[in-house]
């Protein structure tokens, strides 16, 4: 049910703050406490604190995957046309393989009793790493070796959000880019807790410290118990170190996480949900060995515009939204076949059925 009306949520667009259903953003709230911590709920007005927050997420999500570029046309024609696709694939069969032999497309026939729509519309994501190598570049007239130059790599190549139309497969980035938000706010609550069971241990190490000089100091009946036992050798010393451990405990009270601290925490970062999921624009100048050049530069090169998927501080995803027509769609392979005929190029009987 919550699923169902998060589509609804995300198939329309506010006129203004304030402008969702209630019962939508009710759902979208209901959604971010089972995503992170359904004890949420036992906070005082726990929907309340939300509101906002989840408003604002949901606003910045619509608008993030509203703002990215017209789906690019990508097939065996295309390639020859469009240099990011170049610069993107190896080759046109590479590009069709990727299209062609991924999960989510296998997973989206089985849905649709294999009846593919004539044009899918999905996401292409890729990895982007730059390496610098020392390479030959032409100065003037001269030849210079050992010239350093970066070169551009894509790699790990997937499609997603496969969908008939271009509507439904920005709703699906949509959909996941709120859920992502969701986790992001898991995250900072499993590093709230683990920073809590750590100062748990610490107090437990401290409690002992203090049993521990408290009973080596023979105060309270150790006299009485301990014939032998000794007077305080150093009161002043005592009583300092003993200041000192009921400080540290004091100061691990009061950092210890509530759950109105924790819904504070989860607030927080729905609050902010840029810092964790944004969307910049790529441009590089490259040429046909995708060695990076300058703009401008007198070398035959293109420059690519794309966007990144920036999650967090450290991970990125180029991305580009396609639409591609289902009739480039290779068959899948027969393995036994493939099998057959390799094991015929290797000098191996055939395989046979039963």
């Amino acid at each position: 049910m919550v699923l169902r009306l998060l589509q609804s949520l995300f198939s329309i667009t506010p006129k203004s703050a304030g402008k969702f259903d209630p019962d939508l953003i009710r759902a979208a709230i209901e959604r971010v406490v089972d995503g992170t911590d359904p004890r949420l709920r036992m906070a005082r007005q726990y929907r309340k604190q939300l509101w906002n927050a989840v408003e604002h997420t949901i606003e910045y999500v619509i608008d993030l995957v509203d703002q990215m570029p017209s789906p690019v046309e990508i097939g065996r024609h295309s390639f020859t046309t469009d240099p990011r696709l170049r610069a993107f694939f190896a080759s046109p069969r590479h590009l069709q393989e990727t299209l062609s032999f991924n999960p989510d497309l296998r997973q989206y026939r089985q849905r649709l009793n294999g009846t593919l729509p004539s044009d899918l519309y999905a996401v292409l994501r890729m990895q982007r790493t730059e390496k610098t190598i020392f390479g030959v570049a032409l100065d003037g007239n001269m030849i210079r070796r050992d010239v350093p130059q970066t070169i551009v790599n894509f790699d790990q190549h997937q499609i997603a959000f496969l969908a008939g139309s271009e509507t439904k497969t920005r709703r699906e980035i949509k959909k996941r880019a709120f859920d992502h938000l969701i986790e992001a706010a898991l995250e900072r609550l499993s590093a709230v807790r683990s920073q809590k069971q750590q100062l748990e241990q610490q107090r437990r190490q401290l409690l002992q410290k203090k049993t521990k000089l408290l009973k080596g100091a023979h105060v309270a009946l150790e006299p009485l118990l301990d014939s032998h036992a000794a007077e305080l050798s150093n009161p002043v010393a005592i009583d300092r170190r003993l200041r000192e451990i009921e400080a540290e405990l004091s100061q691990l009270y009061a950092d210890s996480a509530t759950i109105d601290d924790q819904l504070v925490s989860v607030v927080a970062t729905l609050r902010e949900p840029e810092k964790h999921l944004c969307c910049n624009q790529v441009s590089l100048t490259l040429d046909h060995m995708n060695t990076l050049v300058a703009p401008g530069s007198s070398y035959n090169a293109n420059t690519l515009n794309f966007d990144e998927i920036q999650l967090g501080p450290n991970r990125r995803v180029a991305i580009l939204i396609i639409r591609f027509p289902s009739a480039d769609i290779l068959p899948q392979p027969d393995f036994f076949d493939e099998a057959n005929r390799l094991l015929y190029l290797g000098g191996q009987p055939r395989l046979t059925t039963i």
